[in-house]
């Protein structure tokens, strides 16, 4: 039974690898700074959540990853968007 398992694993998770990669490299046409322009604080909230989910997922495995982004672990870096002030508009009376 093992080595059905073994088997199954080997057929099912090389092509999800192969398909995650293909996304990434999909995603990678967003770089293309003549069809957008990027905003920073966004583009780095979204690669620190990937990060996040690629440590865990290693570590599903048994395979530790430490990602750092500026010198700092990943899975200490808050990627809530910063809030907006809102201004009130002042009533006429």
């Amino acid at each position: 039974m093992t080595s059905e398992k073994k088997q199954r694993f080997g057929r099912i998770f090389p092509p999800r690898v192969e398909k995650l990669v293909k996304q990434l490299e999909v995603l990678s046409n967003c770089s293309n700074k003549s069809s957008y322009e990027f905003d920073g604080d966004l583009l780095k909230r979204c690669w620190v959540e990937i990060a996040k989910q690629l440590q865990t997922t290693a570590k599903c495995f048994g395979v530790d990853m430490i990602v750092m982004v500026n010198g700092k672990n990943v899975r200490e870096i808050d990627t809530t968007p910063k809030s907006k002030k809102k201004t009130r508009s002042k009533k006429s009376v």
